[in-house]
């Protein structure tokens, strides 16, 4: 009976091996993620469910957080899930806009950048709109980070809660850290409120759209999107 156990234990060690690889694979470079709010609309919406590459700026041991080494720097304007300080238990996604030593400031909606004004340009989409939260009532912006374009949205009236999102005084950002702000720039809670962005954090730099469904409703039309 005993040598029966240890062949059929046998028998399923490649299998077992496979698995622990498998794992260890999807640990090490790929993170699942489903996207829960809108503030990072137009560019990501509820229900999209992406994928990110989680070696994109560190390589972790398998099954853990510890950083063996670095394999790249964040970019401005990358699109990132981190774990945020104040709520370490959840995976937030949002865009790297400040980098160590820049110096960021939002006035009445325009972000300024070392004391430069990123261009934001009005534009009409009309597939880019639907699904949004209040749509109707927001305006699409095409920005510019230095090169590096992509789409924002403010509300056409400023309501009170928003107030502090769109004036946000100049902040210096300290080595090791990054600011994070939603795309959806008057709905977004990122690091207008909660702080700098330790690097630490990073979970991945988000690649893309794999599925996407809203209310029962499938979006073919964003599957396979690249994540800009």
């Amino acid at each position: 009976m005993d040598n029966q156990i240890k062949d059929k234990i046998r028998s399923w060690l490649p299998f077992i091996y496979l698995l622990v690889a498998l794992f260890a694979l999807r640990w090490t470079f790929v993170e699942p993620y489903v996207v829960p709010t809108s503030s990072m609309e137009p560019t990501l919406k509820r229900g999209d469910r992406l994928y990110a590459l989680k070696c994109a700026y560190d390589f972790r041991f398998p099954f853990t957080d510890w950083t063996l080494f670095k394999t790249g720097t964040v970019k401005r304007g990358d699109v990132i899930l981190f774990r945020p300080p104040h709520k370490p238990e959840l995976i937030y996604v949002k865009r790297a806009i400040g980098l160590p030593g820049d110096r960021i400031e939002f006035r009445e909606g325009a972000l300024y950048i070392n004391g430069e004004k990123m261009e934001a340009k009005p534009i009409i989409d009309d597939a880019l709109m639907v699904d949004l939260e209040d749509g109707a009532r927001k305006s699409l912006l095409l920005e510019n980070l230095n090169g590096r374009k992509h789409y924002a949205l403010l509300y056409d009236e400023l309501f009170w809660y928003a107030a502090h999102m769109r004036d946000f005084a100049e902040v210096t950002i300290p080595e090791g850290h990054l600011l994070a702000v939603g795309d959806n720039r008057d709905n977004s809670a990122d690091s207008r409120e909660w702080g700098f962005l330790p690097m630490d954090n990073l979970k991945g730099r988000a690649m893309f759209i794999w599925f996407s469904s809203w209310e029962w409703r499938i979006r073919p039309e964003r599957i396979g999107t690249l994540i800009q």
